[in-house]
């Protein structure tokens, strides 16, 4: 009788165990967000530093003037700044874009874009404002300008380092 009293206890616990290992394997299974650039290693969604995710097009004229603003502020390395083609590109026709307009950020690859969290804006130039959890806390249509940047992280209550 104390064989299948512990028989029927390890079915049982088998039986309570099993959706919460599955559910453990799913949730594994899952894509993490990663900022997959064209060239370079992959980035993490959450990172110590506050990030800027800019979508850009060759074609849009706002775009081009904010590139010396953005490589300013990412050579100053106090936050992480990664640009998106607006236009579905390959990866060879992103990296002549980088190479015309001098880019100093990491672009990241159009087939990446769908396991990010950030939508397709409506208008160029747009500019997401990621806190270091992951956690987008603002968004900024039109060019941006250093003194934006640096008005946006104080009214977030950030520091740039």
């Amino acid at each position: 009788m104390l064989l299948n009293n512990k028989s029927l206890f390890f079915k049982l616990l088998g039986c309570a165990l099993l959706p919460i290992i599955t559910l453990l394997v799913v949730l594994s299974l899952q894509k993490k967000p990663v900022f997959e650039p064209v060239s370079g290693p992959a980035y993490s969604w959450k990172s110590e530093q506050w990030t800027l995710i800019n979508y850009f097009a060759e074609w849009c004229k706002p775009c081009l003037e904010e590139l010396p603003e953005l490589n300013h502020l990412a050579n100053a390395g106090e936050l992480r700044v990664f640009g998106i083609s607006y236009d579905s590109l390959s990866d060879e026709e992103i990296k002549g874009l980088i190479s015309r307009y001098k880019i100093k950020f990491p672009v990241l690859k159009t087939a990446s874009l769908e396991n990010l969290p950030v939508k397709i804006p409506a208008v160029l130039p747009t500019t997401y404002l990621l806190s270091p959890s992951g956690e987008i806390v603002d968004v900024l249509h039109g060019k941006v300008t250093l003194e934006g940047i640096d008005a946006l992280l104080a009214k977030h209550g950030a520091k740039k380092s």
